[in-house]
């Protein structure tokens, strides 16, 4: 995604054992980071953010679900109607080389501004009833898709 533009990237993300993350390519002097599964796995909070990597905990286990990632200049007060905002933490943007994974492996993966500082808020639309829809699916369906929507917004910092 290039530089001072508003971009958008969606698709459809296997969510399995009920995380998925972000992290970034490590440059000489980062491996000491932590990777998106190194964050803790706190079923308290449904996200986790640190130096530049993300973990998001589902309240369904293995499932399929649609991911928008958008990377914007500033706050524009949009509303997504039916999303729950998680909340907003800082994003240090390190490499700028970022994926969105789960257990196997690279979901999707874009680009921010190298060195540079994003506020990163997590959306979420049919969380509050994903187990229960999950649960009911289980052994009828296969992939169980539509229980959750996510939309991870960037907000570029200005210096």
């Amino acid at each position: 995604m290039p530089e001072n533009a508003d971009q958008q990237l969606s698709g459809i993300v296997t969510i399995d054992r009920s995380i998925f993350g972000l992290d970034q390519s490590r440059r000489p002097g980062e491996d000491d980071d932590p990777y998106w599964t190194d964050l803790p796995l706190d079923s308290k909070a449904a996200v986790h953010v640190e130096k530049g990597a993300a973990l998001i905990i589902s309240n369904a286990q293995s499932h399929e679900a649609a991911v928008t990632l958008k990377v914007q200049d500033s706050t524009t007060g949009d509303a997504y109607p039916g999303f729950q905002l998680l909340g907003n933490w800082p994003f240090l943007s390190r490499s700028g080389d970022v994926s969105l994974l789960n257990i196997d492996g690279p979901e999707l993966t874009f680009n921010l501004d190298p060195d540079s500082s994003y506020t990163l808020q997590v959306w979420r639309k049919g969380g509050e009833t994903a187990s229960t829809r999950f649960n009911e699916l289980m052994g009828n369906e296969h992939p169980i898709t539509g229980l959750e929507n996510y939309r991870l917004v960037f907000t570029r910092q200005t210096p």
